[in-house]
């Protein structure tokens, strides 16, 4: 396997622990444990270690494809719809507990809900449109994804109460608290993957002993001085959502950062078997993900943040982590066994 793709597969499976654990932290957790110091710092690992991973080595992917424009497309609306229903999937047990009268809520947010499959098919679609012209100029490029993110929290202020416009407009931009991954500032991310891609950068210098030493200490002497803000910025999900461009930037060096450190781990222990099922969970990721928000989702109906028991909490996140995992196993058999038969 080509070791770019190793490491991407690492980087997402590591993101589908954290994925995990947060979801658990957001809907099965007291308020105050999701308030305290550890909540935040939880909060933290599921934020920038997550979705932006998700979505640049998406982009990266992209760039990767030999598929047609009308193929990405059609793959970026098949993702889309993928995720419109796992709006109603996840929401299945709440649905049916509206619809016998036990529990009153406007449902529209939850059918509409705008998370990170909805945010990647938008995504892939208009950069199926727009990829000549990013691919062509380097600075038009940059000019682009700067912009997709400082949109993030400039588009706020506008807001309108007609509710066609509501629920639409929260696909572009946070209009609306179901809009979890709005397309800006959130397209930015899969745009720098499809740049870094395109950059073809030599890393053979950092395999010199002292590149790996000054990289670290840099790492270190960053997040010493900007680790408190990521937190408190990333643990406050509103303004984690619809960031704008001062945190898009922090993370982007943050992941420069991470991926390195990444591609030294595995280099030391990406042979041992917890780290290829860490990277078998990576390369699952959109199985995976469908099937722990089903579960968290329709079990959150029944004990929505009532668990105070870390104990607990730990126990939910190793028997979703592992029913996930055997659910996705058992698909993956069942479609190579049907395509071994085709």
């Amino acid at each position: 396997m080509n070791k770019r793709f190793e490491i991407a597969d690492l980087l997402k499976g590591i993101a589908v622990l954290l994925m995990i654990q947060v979801h658990i932290i957001e809907l099965f957790a007291t308020i105050s444990i999701f308030d305290s110091k550890t909540g935040r710092f939880l909060l933290f690992l599921g934020g920038p270690f997550v979705a932006p991973v998700f979505l640049f080595v998406f982009g990266y992917f992209i760039a990767h494809s030999s598929q047609t424009n009308s193929q990405q497309i059609g793959r970026g609306l098949k993702i889309f719809f993928y995720g419109m229903l796992l709006n109603v999937a996840l929401n299945f047990n709440l649905f049916i507990k509206h619809s016998e009268g036990q529990i009153e809520f406007d449902i529209f947010p939850y059918l509409f809900g705008v998370d990170v499959l909805q945010c990647a098919g938008l995504s892939l679609i208009i950069i199926t449109l727009i990829k000549k012209v990013f691919y062509k100029n380097k600075v038009i490029a940059i000019a682009l994804l700067l912009f997709s993110a400082f949109l993030g929290g400039y588009l706020l202020q506008y807001k309108t109460d007609f509710i066609f416009l509501k629920y639409l407009s929260a696909f572009f931009y946070g209009s609306g608290p179901w809009s979890y991954f709005p397309l800006f500032p959130w397209i930015a991310y899969p745009l720098m993957g499809l740049l870094f891609f395109k950059s073809k950068i030599d890393f053979k210098i950092l395999a010199k002993p002292i590149a790996k030493i000054s990289i670290c200490l840099l790492f270190i002497v960053f997040l010493i001085f900007t680790l408190n803000y990521a937190i408190a910025l990333s643990s406050n999900l509103n303004s984690y959502y619809h960031h704008g461009l001062t945190f898009f930037l922090w993370t982007i060096i943050f992941l420069g950062f991470y991926g390195f450190i990444i591609n030294e781990v595995d280099i030391l222990f990406g042979k041992y078997l917890v780290f290829k099922y860490i990277k078998w969970l990576g390369q699952n990721v959109t199985g995976i993900y469908i099937i722990q928000w089903i579960l968290i989702g329709n079990i959150s109906t029944a004990i929505y943040k009532s668990i105070d028991n870390p104990i607990i909490l730990l126990v939910a996140f190793i028997s979703i982590l592992l029913l996930s995992s055997i659910i996705a196993f058992l698909y993956v058999q069942i479609k190579e066994g049907k395509k071994f038969a085709d």
